[in-house]
């Protein structure tokens, strides 16, 4: 075996174990990996990112595009909504429920997103609102084609992952993680198999778990919610939404 200076294979039990140092470990390549991955390499770190489909952009290239409130391409259309405003109505109709303090985060944050997003070279044909009623905060993804659709999205996920790329970020697909390392009470890196079958652990100062939730996953549903999937949920079971960082 043959790695960069980074890099090191070792047998154990006849089977080799890749070892590799870096700053940042990120399990997960969809919309929150990425961006996690980009935003850590801009700031000058090293980055390793995990994922165990075949292809990045996970569940979010089945969609046409993220939600954002106060981009500038609402500024340019006179959308009025305001973060605080976009906070309140969703809190409200959630019950306040959810946990206010991300939430609010993540509200606030979603313009300046959006703009990150532009600047990278992503363009949006549109924003528009999810359905009759609701505000306009639905920033559609203009595809090669120029005709949004589904999996428009898709084209933001190939953008990104150019962006990291080129930032120096290895990109390592069909390797899922399957367990954290731990030293001395904390977490030192991550365990995972590559599409060789053979084990990977990347040692890195701080691991990122970006693998979304669990919303195709029956079982973690009726052990954390109490709903029985089909019977009083009715969910999106976009495959790979299986709980993996949970567990």
């Amino acid at each position: 075996f043959s790695y960069p200076k980074k890099y090191r294979c070792v047998f154990e039990g006849g089977k080799a174990v890749k070892s590799i140092v870096t700053d940042v470990a990120i399990i997960g390549a969809g919309p929150a990996g990425l961006a996690a991955a980009i935003t850590a390499a801009e700031n000058g770190a090293e980055v390793v990112l995990l994922e165990k489909g075949s292809a990045t952009g996970g569940t979010g290239n089945m969609g046409l595009g993220p939600f954002g409130v106060e981009s500038r391409i609402q500024k340019e259309k006179l959308v009025g909504l305001t973060k605080e405003e976009a906070f309140r109505k969703f809190m409200d109709s959630t019950h306040w429920k959810g946990d206010a303090r991300l939430i609010k985060k993540y509200i606030y944050m979603s313009g300046d997103t959006i703009d990150w997003l532009q600047d990278m070279g992503v363009e949006f044909h549109d924003v528009a609102r999810y359905f009759p009623g609701s505000e306009q905060t639905w920033h559609i993804v203009k595809p090669p084609s120029g005709k949004p659709g589904p999996r428009s999205a898709s084209e933001m996920y190939r953008i990104m992952t150019e962006r990291a790329e080129d930032m120096g970020v290895k990109i390592m697909l069909e390797t899922p993680a399957k367990s954290l390392i731990k030293e001395d009470g904390k977490v030192a890196g991550v365990v995972a198999l590559d599409n060789s079958g053979d084990t990977v652990e990347v040692r890195a100062k701080a691991v990122i778990i970006a693998t979304g939730g669990y919303g195709n996953n029956a079982e973690m549903i009726q052990k954390y919610l109490g709903y029985e999937q089909g019977r009083d949920l009715f969910s999106f079971r976009i495959p790979g939404i299986t709980g993996d960082g949970i567990r």
